[in-house]
């Protein structure tokens, strides 16, 4: 059946670069983790533009009743090279010929059993943990979700990939894998939430203190306490032994504060009952 599809389709196409049966061919990197198949039956054109409807080829694959081949996976990698594919019955076939004219009609009406290059898209499939092995980053890699218990808000532009997601909450980051259309979630990015708290009042910090150095601030003191008092800026000023201490630093004194949304934030506070309140964050820290 191989040789009589081979003969036929050598009758059909003038031009071709190469006809056979058992060729050969290259395939992209897929999901099936298949570097070539073996066609049973393959006429090459020329060029990739030489036929607009099959693309760079036509592929016969013969499907015995006996014979457990992927459909889908053989499909989705003939496609993804550029080849078109029909899947031949042996009732596509006589004693003494592959009957061609079937193939052409099921082409015509986009049948189950043929895939052009020029509008069929390659069949989902699901690809093999070990496809993660194909990609040059060595971090965890997985197609689950990592951290399900986290209510994900993502933005574009994780670490410094451009094509990267990143979550604003737990700071995992992903990509959609085009292939599979599938997301791909590195695991190493994720933070803790005491690593989170702590990169925000860092940061939060480090955006004051750029703005202190441009703007002459003048601290307007709230009480806070016995001997304690707050500008809205965050700084604490502290009376110890007569003297006037000043800080800054608003997660200085950590026992003081609770975390309950941390986030990069240039904080900016309200008083309410029992508490300052950051309207940006959520951030509270206890009168």
């Amino acid at each position: 059946m191989k040789s009589l599809a081979v003969s036929a389709l050598r009758q059909r196409f003038a031009e071709y670069v190469r006809c056979g049966p058992e060729l050969t061919v290259d395939i992209p990197s897929t999901p099936t983790l298949s570097d070539t198949r073996r066609a049973d039956a393959l006429v090459e054109f020329p060029s990739e533009d030489s036929n607009d409807y099959l693309g760079r080829g036509l592929i016969v694959e013969v499907q015995y009743a006996n014979e457990s081949k992927d459909i889908d996976a053989v499909t989705h990698d003939y496609l993804s090279a550029g080849y078109s594919v029909y899947w031949a019955r042996p009732e596509d076939f006589t004693n003494d010929r592959f009957r061609i004219e079937e193939m052409v009609i099921a082409f015509d009406q986009r049948a189950e059993s043929a895939f052009a290059a020029s509008w069929a898209e390659p069949p989902d499939i699901d690809p093999p943990e070990e496809y993660l092995d194909r990609f040059t980053n060595p971090d965890p890699l997985t197609f689950n979700d990592p951290n399900p218990d986290c209510s994900h808000t993502w933005k574009y532009g994780g670490s410094d990939l451009h094509d990267r997601d990143f979550c604003k909450h737990c700071r995992l980051e992903r990509w959609k894998d085009r292939a599979v259309d599938a997301y791909i979630y590195d695991e190493s990015t994720i933070k803790t939430n005491t690593e989170l708290a702590d990169r925000a009042a860092q940061t939060a910090f480090e955006q004051r203190e750029k703005k202190r150095e441009k703007e002459n601030h003048e601290h307007v003191w709230e009480p806070r306490g016995e001997n304690r008092y707050r500008c809205r800026c965050g700084a604490r000023l502290k009376e110890h032994k007569g003297e006037e201490i000043i800080s800054n630093d608003p997660f200085q004194d950590f026992s003081e504060m609770t975390i309950t949304d941390p986030q990069y934030c240039d904080h900016i506070w309200e008083r309410e009952d029992g508490c300052m309140r950051c309207i940006s964050c959520g951030l509270e820290d206890p009168l």
